[in-house]
């Protein structure tokens, strides 16, 4: 669900196939109202975002170049099962390499174990009224994927349900799927509310 490779980690598949849970559907509920709300607009052939659950070995989590109209199911997901921070390396489950932001994701969910869910979508309704709706906003743009992303992103989501990553879209976090969802559909809302003010004459 992100737009072109751009792995920096290294990873490892474990299996080409990766497990169903129950929330694997929830996810691809969510996944689907991004792509309907313009919230993981299509970007280089792929959807920009990725969203994920906590598991007990990991989390499930988007893979790489996902494309959410494309007739996502459970089996397209993937698992990551180890995370090596020393060797930025990701033990996987599944058949395409999981985002390339699956160490922010690991990352959270370390420091926050309130949270089940972790999701991400580069919506440009929400970058461009960020300073405007009451929602934090990271300190500076850092190149996604790589450890500094991870480890400074995590930091300044600490204890918020939300944080818009500047320049790279917004995350979301929850104690459900549907919590995570809800909050991301209320950035959206404010901000496409805050847009609409001002695009109107004698506003």
């Amino acid at each position: 669900m992100e737009a072109g490779v751009r792995i920096r980690y290294y990873p490892v598949q474990r299996d080409a196939r990766p497990r169903r849970y129950d929330e694997s559907d929830r996810l691809l509920h969510w996944c689907r109202v991004f792509d309907e709300e313009g919230m993981a607009p299509v970007e280089g052939g792929a959807s920009a975002g990725n969203l994920s659950f906590r598991t007990r070995d990991g989390f499930v989590v988007t893979a790489t170049r996902t494309r959410l109209k494309a007739a996502l199911s459970w089996h397209l997901l993937v698992e990551v099962v180890r995370a090596n921070w020393l060797d930025y390396e990701l033990h996987y489950l599944g058949a395409d390499p999981p985002s390339s932001d699956s160490f922010l994701h690991e990352r959270i969910y370390r420091a926050r174990p309130d949270v089940r869910a972790v999701f991400h979508g580069h919506d440009p309704v929400v970058l461009a009224a960020a300073d405007r709706i009451g929602v934090a906003v990271s300190v500076r743009e850092i190149p996604f994927g790589t450890r500094e992303d991870a480890q400074e992103t995590a930091l300044e989501l600490g204890q918020s349900g939300t944080l818009v990553r500047r320049g790279h879209g917004f995350l979301s976090v929850g104690a459900t799927l549907d919590e995570a969802g809800e909050r991301a559909l209320d950035l959206h809302r404010r901000a496409a509310a805050v847009s609409l003010r001002e695009a109107t004459p004698g506003r």
